[in-house]
């Protein structure tokens, strides 16, 4: 799992381990596709720092045809990728911890604590959903009422192609043909177009639709061809060595005493882990 989490490097990772037990993937089943609300819903008995969040974040690559399903084998294998890809995670406000159970402990409202809660929480969704459906009214009545020229449009098109090819040129990348755009169909006498119209025109030659990244075009650039993060093993190394470049030996010191202490911690025998793990599962209560 090092290269689908973020990990700290004064605290010791061989370990750790985050045993997923299960995945899953769903919608809600709505119509309009470019809407659609889907989870992943993943149950393990612990997660790793940011491990959800990077997981997900290369399960919308795959999902958008940016990158191979394979790549999660690559990922994994640290002997042939030692160091994590710089990636963005993915955002944090639909992160949900829920169902957390334990062995022998049994969790107990009281009915006045979870009246308040729900009145609450129904409050809250009275407002977002409105506040939702507001938004996209206006996106719906733009779709069907806005008008545009078609010059505009073609020229909007050409602008994204002319600002791809320039980001893949200082990538590398060889070039495609240039080919002449084709007059967009639904246009009127006036050279007039409807936005719904124009939107499905300027999809069709870029790839692209009004999105939460902004106007600005987005080339994608392989996970496996993006520079790396420092390693587990570099970071340690880095902690432990003398050199300071000049610098106050201070902080390093800090770091490699912290360091150490947590090695220390660390060497219990497989019989005092298990003890520990049996008598903390041992614990427990109930609200009965």
């Amino acid at each position: 799992a090092r290269n689908s989490k973020e990990c700290d490097d004064l605290f010791p990772y061989e370990e750790y381990k985050s045993h997923i037990t299960s995945t899953i993937a769903t919608d809600d089943n709505r119509v309009d596709l470019h809407r659609q609300i889907c989870y992943f819903e993943i149950q393990g008995q612990a997660f790793l720092w940011h491990q959800i969040r990077c997981i997900a974040s290369v399960l919308f690559m795959i999902g958008k045809g940016l990158e191979r399903p394979e790549v999660i084998l690559d990922l994994l294998d640290i002997e042939k990728n030692p160091g994590k890809p710089c990636y963005p995670f993915a955002p944090d406000l639909p992160l949900v911890l829920h169902q957390c159970e334990y062995l022998n402990l049994r969790f107990g409202h009281s009915v006045q604590n979870l009246w308040r809660t729900c009145c609450d929480l129904e409050s809250k969704w009275d407002d977002l959903i409105l506040a939702a459906e507001r938004i996209k009214n206006g996106i719906v009545s733009l779709s069907d009422d806005a008008e545009v020229l078609e010059d505009d449009v073609m020229m909007f098109v050409k602008g994204i192609l002319e600002e791809k090819k320039k980001k893949d040129r200082r990538r590398g990348v060889c070039e495609l043909a240039d080919d002449e755009l084709p007059q967009p169909s639904c246009v009127d006498e006036n050279g007039v177009m409807i936005w719904k119209d124009a939107l499905e025109y300027i999809y069709n030659h870029t790839g692209m639709r009004p999105n939460v990244e902004g106007p600005t075009v987005q080339v994608h650039i392989p996970l496996m061809q993006r520079g790396r993060g420092t390693t587990y093993v570099e970071k340690i190394n880095a902690i432990l060595s003398n050199e300071n470049n000049g610098k106050s030996q201070l902080p390093s010191k800090r770091r490699r005493e912290a360091y150490e202490n947590n090695i220390v911690k660390k060497k219990t025998s497989k019989e005092e882990d298990d003890a520990f793990y049996q008598r903390m599962a041992a614990q427990g209560g109930s609200f009965i």
